[in-house]
C-alpha cells in the first residue's frame, strides 16, 4: 500500500468515526427531548372558524398530538362528549374560535335545553330592523310590536315581551308581503313559557312589524312603559307647544320690562 492509499484509508476511518459521533449525538439529543416531553396525548384542533354559540360537530375538528408534559386533562378536550353533562346534547362554542385553535373546556359548552314547562317558538323578523346582525344565540332581548289604529282606537307600539332568551338565529331569507314587497327576514327561536308563547304568536299575526331590542349583558334595568300610542304622542306635542308658549311669554315679559 503506497502512502497515498494509506492517507485515503485514514481519512475514511476518521470520517466514519465522525459520522458515528454525530449519530450518537443526535440520538442522545432526541432521547433527552423525549425524556423532557414524555409521551404524547391527543387533543382536538379546529379545522374552521366558529362563531359564538354555534354548534361544533365531529367534522369540524381533527386530532392533534400534544406532549404529555403540556397536556392538562382539565384544560384540553380530547373528546367532545367530555364537555356535555348529558348524552345527546350538542356542544357549542362559548366565544369566537379561530381555525387551528386547540379546543379547551372554557371554549365549549353544552347547548341550552328547554326546561319543564318551557316552549321553543320561532318567528320571522326583519333582518335589517329586527336583528341587524347583533342578536345571536343566548342573547337577551325585548320584543316590540307596532299595531295600526283599529276604528277609533289609537295606533300603538307595545313591548310584547321583556328580557327573553334567544335560542337560535337562522339564515337570512326572503319573504314577500301582501303588497308584493320583498324583504330580508330571519327566523329567530325563543325560549318561552306558554303564556309568553301566546303573546308572541298574537303579536306576529296581527302586528304591522316586530322588532328586537338587545339588552345589555349587565342587565335589563328598568324597561319603562309597556306601550306608547298616538294619543300619547299628541299629548307630548301639546305639552311641548305649551312649554314653548310659556317660554315665549316669559321672553316677551322680559323684553317689555327692559323697555320700561
Amino acid at each position: 500500500m503506497n502512502p497515498r492509499q494509506r492517507r485515503g484509508l485514514l481519512l475514511m476511518i476518521v470520517a466514519g468515526i465522525g459520522a458515528v459521533a454525530v449519530f450518537l449525538t443526535v440520538v442522545s439529543y432526541v432521547n433527552g427531548i423525549n425524556r423532557e416531553l414524555g409521551t404524547y396525548r391527543t387533543t382536538l384542533r379546529l379545522t374552521q372558524d366558529v362563531s359564538p354559540y354555534q354548534p361544533i360537530t365531529e367534522d369540524m375538528v381533527e386530532e392533534h398530538q400534544v406532549p404529555a408534559r403540556f397536556f392538562d386533562e382539565e384544560t384540553f378536550i380530547s373528546n367532545l362528549d367530555q364537555v356535555l353533562d348529558q348524552p345527546g346534547r350538542t356542544p357549542v362554542s362559548s366565544t369566537y374560535i379561530a381555525e387551528g385553535s386547540l379546543l379547551q373546556t372554557s371554549m365549549v359548552i353544552p347547548a341550552p335545553e328547554l326546561e319543564a314547562g318551557e316552549r321553543e317558538i320561532a318567528i320571522m323578523v326583519n333582518a335589517e330592523t329586527g336583528v341587524a346582525g347583533k342578536v345571536s344565540r343566548q342573547s337577551r332581548v325585548d320584543i316590540y310590536a307596532t299595531f295600526p289604529a283599529d276604528g277609533e282606537g289609537d295606533s300603538c307600539a307595545t313591548r310584547v315581551l321583556t328580557d327573553v332568551e334567544v335560542l337560535e338565529v337562522g339564515q337570512v331569507g326572503q319573504s314577500t308581503d301582501e303588497s308584493g314587497m320583498t324583504s330580508a327576514t330571519v327566523p329567530v327561536t325563543f325560549r318561552l313559557n306558554p303564556d309568553e308563547s301566546l303573546q308572541l304568536t298574537y303579536a306576529e299575526a296581527f302586528s304591522a312589524s316586530l322588532r328586537l331590542a338587545l339588552l345589555s349583558p349587565e342587565g335589563s334595568g328598568d324597561p319603562g312603559n309597556i306601550q306608547f300610542c298616538s294619543s300619547d304622542q299628541q299629548n307630548l306635542e301639546q305639552e311641548a307647544q305649551s312649554d314653548g308658549d310659556e317660554e315665549q311669554q316669559q321672553e316677551e315679559q322680559g323684553t317689555q320690562g327692559g323697555t320700561n
